[in-house]
């Protein structure tokens, strides 16, 4: 049935309603003046209450009337647009309304009354991965890993890395803080580390970089054998700041090589420079293959992703003889 039809068939109705409420006042006044009812009698309850459900009948229609008018279609239709859809009513909910009325959304929208069942994935993105939606994040993530034998053995490598990504602020402020923890005996030995940090194009300080990474008084040997954490408060409000991490530590052949993403990151790219009589295995983790490229040849790897990578994803390798 057309939009026009559906008029017509309400506007018919609406003016049906309004004569047999004309007819029911008439007949209430009809009934009064025929019979007179002495008041408290059935007969004069009966003709007031068919007067008032005759006047309820003929401003119902009168309002309907005026719905259906343009200007006041409109007006009501931008009304509940404002309160029920944008922020005018959704900012009054609590959290856990907020997540109900999610809830019942996703049901509508995958007509499954079931969707969030005790140990469903929507229980699980609810736990686990809801709240990344809102958190800062990292993009444009380049890391260069330079592998080559230790001087005087054959049994290790020394291993120069530089990382540089882009922090992406969120509600006003990019993430909290720079860190660099390696794992228990992940490493043969840290020889340095340094974390810079550069302010984007758009920024009163472009260009300038600061060094806030290892500080004049750091213990150095120490904080590298347990891992730092460098506060970014300076910076906080600083959308598309550059940071840049390089180190250099020493990893016992055959052991694997890991990096998992401490943030959720939009696209990285990694290049693996290493000695040419060896061979790499190489793996992604929680990644979509979809979104990966990779290059290789002999003593060298380049893997691209242009996606997204949620915390605890990330890659492993290993150098092994060919």
């Amino acid at each position: 049935m057309s939009k026009e039809q559906t008029k017509r068939i309400i506007d018919l109705a609406s003016l049906g309603t309004v004569l047999l409420g004309v007819i029911g006042i008439i007949s209430a006044a009809y009934l009064s003046e025929k019979t007179t009812p002495v008041s408290g009698s059935l007969l004069s309850a009966l003709a007031s209450g068919l007067t008032t459900v005759s006047v309820s009948l003929i401003g119902f229609a009168v309002f309907n009337f005026a719905i259906e008018t343009k200007d006041w279609k409109s007006y009501f239709g931008e009304r509940i647009k404002e309160v029920v859809i944008e922020n005018d009513y959704l900012s009054t909910l609590s959290n856990d309304a907020l997540k109900e009325t999610q809830t019942r959304l996703l049901k509508a929208q995958f007509k499954n009354q079931s969707i969030d069942k005790e140990g469903s994935f929507l229980h699980y993105f609810h736990h686990n991965l809801h709240r990344f939606i809102s958190e800062p994040f990292r993009e444009d993530v380049s890391a260069e890993v330079h592998i080559t034998a230790h001087e005087g053995t054959t049994e290790k490598f020394v291993i120069q890395d530089k990382v540089t990504y882009v922090c992406r602020a969120s509600r006003g402020t990019i993430q909290s803080h720079v860190g660099w923890q390696p794992d228990d005996g992940e490493f043969e030995e840290v020889v340095s580390l340094k974390i810079t940090v550069s302010y984007p194009p758009s920024s009163p300080h472009a260009g300038k970089s600061e060094v806030v990474y290892p500080p004049t008084d750091a213990n150095l040997k120490e904080d590298l054998k347990r891992g730092i954490s460098v506060p970014l408060d300076k910076y906080k409000e600083v959308d598309f700041l550059i940071v840049k991490t390089e180190a250099e530590y020493i990893v016992r052949q055959g052991s694997f090589q890991y990096w998992q993403m401490a943030h959720p990151t939009k696209n990285f790219q990694i290049a693996i420079v290493y000695p040419q009589d060896f061979s790499i295995q190489f793996k992604t983790l929680v990644l979509e293959d979809v979104g990966s490229q990779i290059t290789e040849q002999p003593g060298y790897l380049r893997f691209a992703y242009t996606s997204w990578a949620l915390p605890q994803s990330g890659l492993t390798w290993l150098i092994r003889t060919s």
